[in-house]
């Protein structure tokens, strides 16, 4: 499972790939919040249940990382860990856990305001799964 980021006008985008549809949004979320901060500090301390619907795995996907984004715009709750429960073309249930974020212990990097429909998509490759986002900043 990988990330990596890469520019796109006034925007951060990323390009996602793993072996499972499952591994691609749980890269996902380790990406947005590597967006966020360096997670290498951020313990498992509370969880939180998400579930997302959409009408196709990408817009699953956006709106599984918009879930993400609202709980850390209203509890400012930092989700690097997440555990895939079910997962299908239409929607995802998982667990999400981390703690909340301390700018004396967390490295800031970008305040992310939205994730995008611009660019998206997710795919299945031959070596697995592909996704890409761009995250308004």
């Amino acid at each position: 499972m990988s990330f990596t980021f890469f520019d796109h006008t006034g925007d951060i985008a990323v390009n996602l790939s793993a072996p499972t549809a499952q591994g691609l949004f749980s890269t996902a979320a380790l990406a947005f919040a590597e967006a966020i901060s360096d997670t290498s500090r951020v313990e498992a301390k509370v969880t939180r249940p998400i579930r997302a619907f959409g009408d196709d795995l990408a817009d699953v996907l956006n709106r599984f990382l918009t879930e993400l984004l609202v709980i850390f715009d209203e509890e400012r709750l930092l989700l690097p860990h997440v555990a895939i429960h079910e997962l299908d073309e239409h929607g995802v249930t998982a667990t999400a856990a981390g703690e909340k974020y301390d700018a004396e212990r967390h490295e800031g990097r970008t305040e992310l305001k939205a994730v995008t429909y611009h660019a998206l998509k997710a795919e299945k490759t031959a070596d697995g799964w592909r996704a890409t986002v761009v995250f308004d900043v």
